[in-house]
């Protein structure tokens, strides 16, 4: 048996309670590399803001699934996971401090609701400049080879502002709607801050959106903190990521998601009459996939 499904036969003993947990989040594992490159200063920023990604509560950031940032500098803005980069940072210190290790930790730090499981979202980069975004996705574990980028004009939504108000991080927001890639969506942005940006793909309103969510509330994303000051803006050289139309992109995400025990070839296994145990059948499990972007 190859080393690839014996390793498929002992995750997938894993216990019920660890299988009870990804059912929530999906059964996609979280990359084993990320194949970033080298890392080079872009930009320097002038704002930084902290969103909470689906947080069961602010105040702690083990109930998130993701703690993302948003970087926005004079002339490019990145959108990016914090949980993310700060296991990168600590696992690049890990190695520098263990240079003989024979194996080495997969994730260092605060990881929020599950730091074991892909969610696209936690493992895309997003960078916005010159009119332009660029995605660039990392694909689940196993799966690397299908890392991908690709690049659109930064999408533009159309706003309906009202009256209504409501006071966040100190700034009174206001209400605003709208309709995008499928989705209905309510943002508060706050006019006094002059930037016309948000989380993930929103922007486009007279100030910084500090909280958004869908009609449905699948979604929901609140900052946290602001920053004011300079800090680097960081990019990597995502080496071997291929250029890849958004649509194909998002199908792929689209099938690890559905059903990533049948994309990386996971088998079930079986004990034989002589004792040895086989790989016999491919393993299917559905997971029900509910992506921000539905167009």
């Amino acid at each position: 048996m190859n080393v690839k499904k014996l390793i498929s036969l002992a995750l997938i003993a894993l216990s019920a309670t660890f299988t009870f947990a990804q059912q929530k989040q999906g059964h996609a594992r979280a990359p084993f590399k990320k194949n970033q490159g080298k890392m080079s200063v872009i930009d320097s920023t002038r704002l930084r803001v902290w969103y909470a990604m689906n947080a069961d509560s602010i105040a702690d950031m083990n109930t998130y699934i993701d703690y993302q940032r948003l970087d926005v500098g004079d002339s490019i803005s990145k959108y990016y996971s914090w949980f993310v980069y700060n296991s990168d940072s600590l696992l690049r210190e890990w190695h520098k401090a263990h240079p003989k290790a024979q194996s080495a930790p997969s994730w260092q730090g605060p990881g929020g609701k599950d730091k074991s499981t892909w969610i696209q979202y936690e493992f895309s980069d997003l960078y916005m400049q010159n009119g332009m975004l660029t995605e660039y996705a990392c694909m689940p574990g196993w799966l690397h080879k299908y890392n991908s980028q690709y690049s659109e004009p930064i999408p533009r939504q159309s706003w309906i502002i009202s009256f209504e108000m409501q006071e966040l991080l100190g700034y009174t927001c206001q209400k605003a709607t709208c309709h995008f890639r499928g989705r209905n969506y309510v943002a508060w942005f706050a006019p006094d801050i002059p930037v016309r940006q948000g989380p993930w793909k929103l922007g486009g309103l007279p100030g910084l959106i500090l909280k958004a969510h869908d009609a449905d509330t699948l979604y929901t994303f609140e900052a946290v903190k602001i920053e004011t000051g300079k800090h680097p803006i960081i990019r990597y050289e995502y080496k071997d990521y291929k250029v890849e139309k958004r649509e194909k992109v998002q199908k792929m995400q689209r099938e690890f998601t559905e059903n990533w025990y049948k994309a990386v070839d996971y088998h079930r296994a079986e004990i034989m009459p002589n004792g040895n145990v086989e790989a016999r059948e491919a393993v299917s499990i559905y997971t029900p996939y509910e992506p921000l972007e539905l167009e």
